[in-house]
């Protein structure tokens, strides 16, 4: 026969014990009753985290935005990485908005044959999928 096979490596955790990260979720309702130390504990110390930074909203920027430090007196967190980012983003958004709205304003108004139709419709699409990417910003 041929050669013995050997067992695939232990892709476990060597930590057995170790605490795994939950949500939220999970964690209250295991104790839905528990006081507001016990919530606070859950965020700090078993809780999956949000990340403290991300990317610039602007989805054609790279940047990132961080939240404030605890403590600090940075007023809100960041949405963008610059003024001029956010002035982008309003921009695009805008004309994105305008031109599904007149696309979609010609389709009802105008004759056009089946393919015409499609194209523009397509069109219509493509708008509304980038603007997925472009929510309403407060």
């Amino acid at each position: 026969m041929g050669a013995p096979t050997t067992p695939a490596p232990d892709q476990r955790s060597k930590v057995q014990d170790a605490l795994m990260s939950r949500t939220l979720e999970v964690l209250l309702t295991a104790e839905p009753d528990a006081p507001i130390e016990r919530v606070i504990t859950m965020l700090e110390d078993e809780c999956v985290k949000p990340l403290a930074a991300y990317r610039c909203m602007n989805p054609e920027c790279t940047e990132m935005c961080r939240f404030p430090p605890q403590g600090s007196q940075g007023g809100r967190p960041q949405r963008f990485c610059s003024r001029r980012c956010r002035q982008i983003f309003d921009r695009v958004r805008d004309r994105l908005l305008r031109e599904e709205q007149d696309l979609t304003q010609i389709l009802q108004n105008r004759e056009s044959t089946r393919r015409q139709r499609a194209a523009v419709q397509r069109e219509i699409a493509l708008r509304r999928w980038a603007l997925v990417r472009y929510p309403k910003v407060d």
